[in-house]
């Protein structure tokens, strides 16, 4: 799907070149080898796949290519009830903003209803005086008058939605950190409950299984949200530094490279240093400013999330520890009460003609007198012990 975003008008889908005039936003939602082609036709540079998005390397999420900035990174969303992260990439240029994905998500929708409820106000050209409608005198030039919207204030530009975006995003993201915090708390309170005594061992054994899924899905969803964090800190750092001069952006050096990466953004000698094409405007980078404190502190959060995470699998393999030391106590009684029985039956189960207690007419009950003594009296010793719930 290929689609038109317009300030103050709904989506639109984009079958050719003309049905992207004027058009501010172009995403690309799973596109068809035809979408990317056209798509590559109104950015003038290719556009990349999925292959390509997944890139971990911070050269390939980032890169600027004739004067265009190339930004991707892994973005959290949930799918079923996992949550799963797939790439998303932004190709912003000085006017235009392309946005590539593979899946549905709500921030964009968000984005793209604001976008279509934006009054887009062309700024009024200068009054130029006629012998009908003579030029205001300096008096009247500076006589109290309704504001006048600059350019800047009612024009919608690419940075603008770039910035909602990521924004909105960033907001998704602290939601669903919320909701890991409660899952945690759950988690931790259901782990460290009592037990009902008198559970069978089978159903001890479902709750650990359970338990040790739910840590684990829980450590799987905080180490994406990691990766989701990073990559959004990194865009945003870029965006906040894109005020700097072209001057600022290192030279690649020789160029035998298999990287997409250009010098025609590097001034020559005697060219002057202007910011590159993609620079946001002083408001939108304080705005990303402020971005960047809030995914530093989504980041240290996770990091308690995780240590947290670590904790409470640590406490379920520490409960499950202790069950199979139940366990094995039991085993280790059941084996010791029966090894003197055993020996005291292999005795008097010899056939030696000189027995004493051959022909004495106690004998059979002597021996299982005995037998029964090797039983009781250790079982007795392992209660004592606390082994078998008596006194500790």
């Amino acid at each position: 799907m290929f689609l038109a975003h317009r300030p103050g008008m709904p989506a639109r889908a984009i079958e050719t070149a003309a049905d992207a005039a004027d058009a501010v936003w172009l995403d690309l939602l799973d596109p068809t080898p035809q979408e990317q082609a056209l798509a590559t036709q109104l950015c003038g540079q290719p556009i990349p796949t999925l292959d390509d998005l997944n890139e971990i390397e911070s050269s390939s999420r980032i890169s600027v290519r004739d004067g265009a900035a190339f930004l991707s990174s892994p973005l959290l969303q949930k799918t079923g009830p996992e949550f799963q992260t797939t790439p998303v990439g932004f190709i912003l240029t000085q006017n235009r903003l392309f946005t590539i994905r593979f899946q549905s998500y709500q921030s964009f929708e968000t984005v793209a209803l604001l976008v279509a409820d934006h009054a887009q106000v062309m700024p009024a050209p200068h009054a130029i005086p006629t012998p009908e409608t003579p030029a205001p005198t300096p008096a009247s030039t500076t006589a109290p008058s309704a504001p006048l919207h600059t350019q800047h204030d009612t024009m919608l530009h690419a940075g603008e939605i770039l910035v909602a975006l990521i924004e909105t995003i960033v907001d998704r993201l602290a939601d669903i950190l919320e909701s890991v915090g409660d899952l945690l708390d759950t988690l931790s309170h259901d782990i460290f409950r009592t037990r009902p005594s008198g559970q069978a061992m089978r159903n001890i054994a479902s709750w650990q299984r359970d338990l040790l899924q739910r840590v684990g899905s829980s450590g799987n969803l905080c180490s994406r949200m990691r990766d989701t964090l990073l990559g959004m800190e990194r865009i945003a750092l870029f965006l906040s530094e894109s005020r700097k001069t072209a001057s600022a952006i290192p030279t690649p050096g020789y160029m035998l490279s298999t990287r997409h990466i250009t010098t025609d953004s590097v001034p020559q000698e005697g060219e002057s240093n202007t910011a590159a094409a993609y620079a946001l405007s002083s408001p939108l980078r304080m705005r990303i400013t402020t971005v960047s404190r809030d995914l530093s502190s989504l980041d240290a959060y996770v990091s308690q999330a995780q240590d947290k995470v670590e904790f409470l699998l640590d406490a379920t393999l520490g409960f499950i520890n202790i069950e199979q030391n139940g366990v094995m106590k039991v085993l280790t009684v059941v084996s010791f009460i029966g090894v003197a029985p055993t020996l005291i039956a292999g005795i008097y189960g010899m056939n030696f003609k000189n027995m004493p207690e051959l022909n004495w007419s106690f004998g059979y009950w002597y021996s299982l007198g005995l037998m029964a003594s090797t039983i009781v009296l250790p079982l007795l010793w392992f209660w004592k012990k606390g082994w078998l719930g008596g006194i500790k």
